[in-house]
């Protein structure tokens, strides 16, 4: 029977193909790392949201919705939002209505207009799937110290603050 492959050796083993390749040693240390964390996360996102009965597009909806700090939104917007057609926002929207995740209302302003915003049940839904991310979230942190946690999450929001001044490749 073949042995597992450790996480940690294929990363080894990538970085050193990548170096032999004439790639930087560092950059690829920190991209190849990145990559692996965000792939696991994936797959972990991708498990719990089958476990909550949601599609990775109605939780686009959902995430939206509750960043946007209790604002409305047209569902023109959550489709631009979320990258999808607006006859696909529909879609999800019908689905989040009957589910009572979200609420549909004519807006005041314009009775032509609707807008979408979280209801409580749809905000709780969101809250404790968050406190669920946060406990495998936090095992992936864990190994590492306080300090060590707070220095690396600055690392990576320099990182984030660089794609703000790089340019944006063409879609």
């Amino acid at each position: 029977m073949p042995q597992k492959k450790s996480v940690t050796d294929s990363y080894r083993r990538d970085v050193a193909s990548y170096v032999a390749a004439g790639g930087d040693e560092q950059v690829q240390r920190v991209v190849t790392a990145v990559q692996r964390l965000s792939k696991r996360l994936g797959q972990w996102y991708d498990n719990q949201l089958a476990d909550l009965n949601v599609s990775a597009g109605e939780w686009a909806v959902l995430s939206e919705l509750a960043r946007s700090g209790g604002q409305a939104m047209t569902p023109s917007r959550l489709a631009v939002a979320t990258d999808v057609a607006a006859s696909s926002m529909t879609h999800r929207l019908d689905g989040l209505v009957d589910r009572g995740l979200v609420e549909r209302n004519a807006d005041p302003g314009n009775r032509t207009r609707v807008l979408v915003t979280l209801s409580d049940e749809g905000w709780e839904f969101f809250a404790e799937a968050i406190r669920e991310a946060n406990v495998v979230e936090a095992d992936i942190v864990a190994p590492l110290t306080t300090e060590q946690a707070g220095e690396l999450a600055s690392l990576l929001e320099r990182l984030i603050e660089g794609l703000d001044e790089s340019e944006q490749p063409e879609s």
